[in-house]
């Protein structure tokens, strides 16, 4: 009995249908709660720009899990998978001007989940395209990251954030949104994982050219470049200064 019961907890997260399912109900969560928020809060006016902003992207999402319940999405199941990279693209702009403009703890949480998830989805969502061999993406070397790595740092990075949300968060709504905000990462995070597994399992483009080294030394070559001139430059002005002083 034990052992059947393991087996139904296995399953649940392991079945991507089902996840999509949770998705959807969380999502229609997420919105009703939202707008509660906002009822709720003297401050609505100064909110409601922002609730709307948060709901937008899951609306969004919605879109996307909801076509996959039909024949026509399950059809065009890799153009709907380039929305939701596109949909990633854009909130990952928006969040990083948003660091620039504001930054803070939860502004660099909110970027980096963005991105992490960003870079998930390209990796995972364009391997069963032309566009993988298109633009070259063996050679990125984020596919050195594992699929059990990309969950973890979403999972830690959504864990971060929460806790700091609910530590300055003070209104009860707000704990129940941000909770299910951390929610909806991890489970769309799962979906992802699923989709990768399945393409692992069919040793689609698992070869993975790119190198992290390489990256590295490119980046510390540009650092050591910059720093050269910034000696000669200073050693410059020094020479000048010395030249000057000498002339009076």
């Amino acid at each position: 009995m034990a052992e059947k019961e393991k087996n139904t907890v296995m399953e649940w997260y392991d079945n991507p249908s089902f996840i999509s399912n949770l998705m959807i109900i969380l999502i229609f969560c997420i919105v009703l709660c939202s707008q509660s928020f906002v009822l709720g809060n003297n401050n609505s006016i100064q909110l409601f720009g922002s609730i709307i902003n948060h709901n937008s992207m899951y609306l969004l999402a919605l879109i996307y899990f909801v076509s996959l319940k039909t024949n026509f999405g399950r059809k065009y199941f890799n153009f709907f998978n380039l929305f939701l990279i596109f949909v990633y693209l854009i909130y990952s702009i928006t969040s990083f001007l948003t660091v620039i403009q504001n930054f803070a703890l939860t502004t660099v949480l909110t970027f980096s989940i963005f991105f992490v998830l960003l870079i998930y989805l390209v990796h995972t969502f364009l391997r069963d395209t032309r566009l993988w061999k298109d633009l070259k993406m063996c050679d990125s070397p984020f596919n050195e990251l594992s699929n059990d790595c990309y969950f973890y740092i979403l999972i830690v990075l959504s864990s971060f954030l929460l806790i700091v949300k609910l530590i300055s968060t003070v209104v009860f709504s707000g704990v129940i949104l941000s909770i299910l905000d951390c929610v909806f990462v991890v489970l769309l995070g799962r979906y992802v994982f699923l989709y990768r597994d399945y393409l692992d399992g069919k040793n689609k483009d698992v070869d993975n050219l790119g190198n992290f080294d390489e990256i590295k030394e490119l980046v510390k070559d540009t650092i050591d470049d910059a720093t050269i001139q910034v000696k000669k430059l200073v050693e410059g002005e020094k020479k000048v200064t010395k030249k000057e002083k000498g002339d009076k």
